[in-house]
């Protein structure tokens, strides 16, 4: 029925379900593309305080230093995924900064998907230092991505 799906995951347990959902698609069809999807908001370049009035330049080696961990642990999300799921080994990978549902959409147009797969929705826990949430903070907002879509959404159950 699909051929072409753009999997959107950014670590959370939401996003692992669809992962899982997913890749055992991809077992069962083999001949399935599978993209794999994570974003960074574009937003998080936009961190400011009191202390970056004193230096640009040390903003700028801050905020390079952060692109770089983030690109870290999405290298480390994605081994993570082909440990779990070797099938994911087929699939493409693909890293892209900007508004979450805007590249969302612009993505799956651009490789001309069929359909996008996202994890569900996951109650956030209060904040502690002692959490072990995993995964890329930034949350997608149903009415900004539904007027964008190109292609149908499964939410992974």
């Amino acid at each position: 029925m699909f051929n072409n799906l753009l999997l959107c995951t950014h670590g959370t347990d939401g996003a692992k379900k669809a992962e899982a959902f997913v890749f055992a698609k991809l077992e069962a069809d083999p001949n399935l593309k599978v993209t794999v999807l994570t974003i960074l908001d574009e937003d998080w370049r936009e961190m400011t305080g009191d202390d970056w009035l004193n230096s640009s330049k040390t903003h700028t080696t801050f905020l390079d230093h952060v692109e770089n961990q983030m690109n870290e642990e999405i290298a480390e999300e994605w081994q993570r995924i082909t440990t779990s799921h070797p099938v994911a080994k087929q699939a493409t990978f693909l890293q892209k900064t900007g508004y979450i549902a805007e590249t969302i959409t612009a993505t799956a147009k651009d490789l001309n998907c069929d359909l996008i797969v996202l994890g569900p929705w996951q109650k956030s826990k209060k904040f502690s230092i002692h959490s072990t949430r995993m995964g890329l903070k930034a949350t997608l907002k149903n009415k900004d991505l539904h007027p964008l879509l190109p292609c149908p959404l499964l939410i992974a159950p």
